[in-house]
This record gives structure tokens, sequence and C-alpha cells, in this order.
């Protein structure tokens, strides 16, 4: 089996292009949203913008910022970025302090599934114009306020897929679709107190495929270069962060155009994985290898995912890997499983997306018994500890940053134990 096509860099001419193109800030402009994201090529601070791309000053000095995406009918803004260099001190956008990464992050936020669900084809229409029923806001504004060093973000941004049903004054008004308005709605805006606080690192959810906001997620927030074009699956990466590795991998389809599954592929990337990740690497995917929790639409229990199951079933998960992450199902899980081959799962799901329901704890996913599982389901974000030791402490929390859980990981071993409040659907093993 080959291992995968890794992304290459932009070329020297691509480049020049980028340069030609783009233009200093003489014209007005005003800026939507800007933060900084680890990418193929480093790290980039990115702004999307009204008119020209603004001058960034970093450092005192002040440069043009490159154009990554020229407006569209669907997509009004242009979309720039500049390349961060290791080292730099200050970064400023007009009046906008951008974060900058650190070498070593310590406490890292993880948030995912945060966009409104308006779906005719799943019957679901999220209260989006309450902050209650979709908190997206107040969570992303509590999360800031945590001061987090890095902030892994596990997909699916975009949940506005059709029209509010007439007479429903929680989802009245609000866009819909792959364009500028939806994506202003459910994350460019919302998210704003969160682009203020650290580095992204991005990956691909199924709500990013290309019948659904997979243009938009290409222009925005994708790590590598953007031809103006969609893509079925995009090759894994490194975020270097220090002494560990988060290895992106696009999990948003599961199967070719032609619906067959992608097991090869996936397989193919995991050796590939293997070859190139650092010691002790956390691999990022929007779907989980091993999670389970209720399907959507019936509310019975749904385990995912036997594709890339097969896939490690082939080839196995590479050895450096110590910890999977991922969202997909709405809900905070994390198991620990009776295999040394199989390293935790942590799934953060619970960012605003409506919640699924609860279901009864299982004993065993794909042949393998879960040792310790802790399960919430409720909305919130959890904040990992980076001590750059084998050992991580994770703390789960709700929308407005009250604690909810805390796990201790230890090798493939995890620990959690009840904190001061304790819900129904709390499924905890003490250490």
């Amino acid at each position: 089996m080959n291992s995968p096509t890794w992304r290459t860099a932009i070329t020297c001419c691509a480049l020049m292009a980028l340069a030609s193109a783009n233009i200093h800030a003489e014209t007005s402009q005003s800026t939507i949203a800007a933060w900084v994201q680890y990418t193929v090529e480093g790290v980039e601070a990115r702004a999307v913008v009204n008119g020209d791309c603004p001058d960034i000053t970093v450092d005192g000095n002040t440069y043009s910022m490159a154009v990554r995406a020229t407006p569209t009918a669907d997509h009004n803004d242009t979309v720039c970025t500049f390349k961060v260099d290791e080292g730099v001190k200050n970064i400023n956008l007009g009046d906008q302090k951008l974060p900058l990464p650190k070498r070593h992050p310590k406490n890292i936020l993880i948030v995912g599934d945060t966009g409104c669900r308006v779906s005719s084809s799943h019957g679901l229409y999220q209260a989006c114009n309450n902050n209650s029923e979709w908190p997206f806001a107040r969570l992303a504004k509590s999360a800031a306020a945590k001061e987090p060093d890095l902030i892994i973000y596990t997909g699916d941004y975009i949940y506005r897929e059709a029209a509010c049903p007439v007479g429903n004054s929680g989802c009245a008004g609000t866009p819909y679709g792959d364009n500028q308005a939806t994506w202003i709605a459910d994350w460019l805006a919302p998210a704003k107190p969160l682009h203020q606080a650290a580095p992204f690192i991005f990956t691909r959810g199924n709500h990013e495929i290309c019948s659904r906001a997979g243009l938009g997620w290409f222009r925005y927030l994708d790590a590598g270069f953007f031809d103006g074009k969609c893509y079925l699956n995009s090759d894994p990466w490194i975020a270097d962060i220090g002494q560990r590795d988060v290895v992106v991998m696009d999990t948003a389809n599961l199967k070719d155009e032609d619906g067959n599954p992608l097991t090869d592929r996936f397989a193919a990337e995991l050796l590939g994985i293997g070859y190139v990740a650092n010691k002790n690497s956390w691999l990022m995917t929007h779907r989980p290898f091993w999670g389970y929790g209720a399907d959507d639409d019936t509310g019975e229990l749904t385990v995912q995912t036997d594709i890339l199951q097969q896939a490690v079933a082939e080839v196995g998960l590479p050895e450096q890997i110590s910890l999977l992450i991922s969202a997909h199902i709405h809900l905070a899980q994390l198991l620990g499983f009776d295999s040394n081959d199989r390293p935790p799962q942590l799934v953060i799901g619970n960012g605003g997306t409506q919640l699924v329901s609860e279901v009864d704890p299982i004993s065993e996913i794909d042949g393998v018994d879960i040792q310790t599982q802790m399960v919430l389901n409720q909305f919130g974000y959890a904040i990992m500890n980076n001590t750059g030791s084998k050992n991580l402490n994770i703390v789960f929390f709700d929308q407005d940053g009250h604690d909810l859980e805390s796990c201790r990981l230890s090798k493939n071993t995890v620990f959690c134990g009840v904190s001061r409040n304790k819900y129904d659907s709390l499924q905890t093993e003490k250490p």
C-alpha cells in the first residue's frame, strides 16, 4: 500500500502571484474577523475584510497582507493572510492585537460542533436567536476568559442549512447556506472572543463537505493554499507545538463521489503519519475512531465509525499517537480502553449545536472493553493542561465556565473523579 501524498509547499511562482495581487489598503476597508492559525506552511494571521487587504503591524514594522481569496457572489469579502515567523513579539491589525503562538502551549482549549442547527432534512430548528438554546456566543466568551494558549477546534462550524419555518421565532431571519452571511452568523461573529484569545488548529467537519459549507471552509479556514475549489478530502498535516505534534486528519467524507468507502485512503494516511509524527503526538479528526452516542434522528445508540476502524484494522494506529481528539457526536466524552494499543478517545462536540439525547453507557467498542468513561450531555468545552509530561489533566466546563468534571490521562489509562457538580449523565470511574 502506498503512503499518502502529503501537501507540498506553495511554489515560488504562487507566492509571486499572491504578492503581485496584493495591494496596500489605500481604499476604505473594514475587518469582519481576524485570527491566527496553524497551517501546512507554519503559522498565519488571517483576516476577513470588506475591500482591500489591510496592512498588518509586526514588532513595529508595517507589512501588506496577501490576498487568499477575492470576493464572489456568495462570499462578498476578501480573505487575507500573513505568515507569522517564530520569535515575533507583537502583531496588530488596526486596533486589534492578535494572539501569538507559544512554543509549548500549556492550557489548550478544545471546542467543536458550534453552529446553530437549522435543518429541514432532520426537521430540527434550533433557536439561534436565544443564547440559552444556542449558547455559542456565551460559550466563546467564557472559554476565552480561561486564557488558553492554544485552541483545538474539532469541526462543524456551519449548521444553518435551510430556511427557518414561517412562524418560528427561535430562528426567524437567520441566513442559511454556504455564504458570507451564514459564516458571519454561525462563526465569524460569535467566535470573536476566541479569535482574540489564542491561535487555532482547525479541522474540517462533515458540515464542511463540498455539498454543504465546503467552499467556505476552504476559503476561510483550511490549512492549505486556496485555489477557489472545494475538495473531497485534504491530506494530513502536522502542527508542531513543541514537545508534541498535533496531526490533523480530514475525516469529513468517509466515502468518495461514487459511494465507495475511503478505507484504503485512511489506512495509507495512518501509515504515512507513522513515518513523520513526533513521539507522543495527538491525532485530531472530526469523526472519532471510537465513540458512541445517540443518533440525531432516532435517538438510538450509534457507534462511530466503522470505516475508520477498518483502516486501523488494516495497518494499526501509529504508535506515536497518545490521544485521539474528535467531535461529531454532540456531547462531551472521554473513553479509556483496556488495551495498550488503543489510546484514549476524547470527543468534544458540545460547543453549541443541538445536543443528542442520552443513551445508556456501553461496555466495549470495536472488540475492546471500555475501562473508564466520562459522558456529559450538556453544552460546554474542555481545557487540557499540557505540561509536556506523559500525564495530562482535562477539565470539562459548561458554557458559562463552571467546571463539571476533571480527568487525568496517564499513558493509555484514564482516571476521572466527580467534581462538586454532579449530573445524572455523568459516567465516571474513580482512580
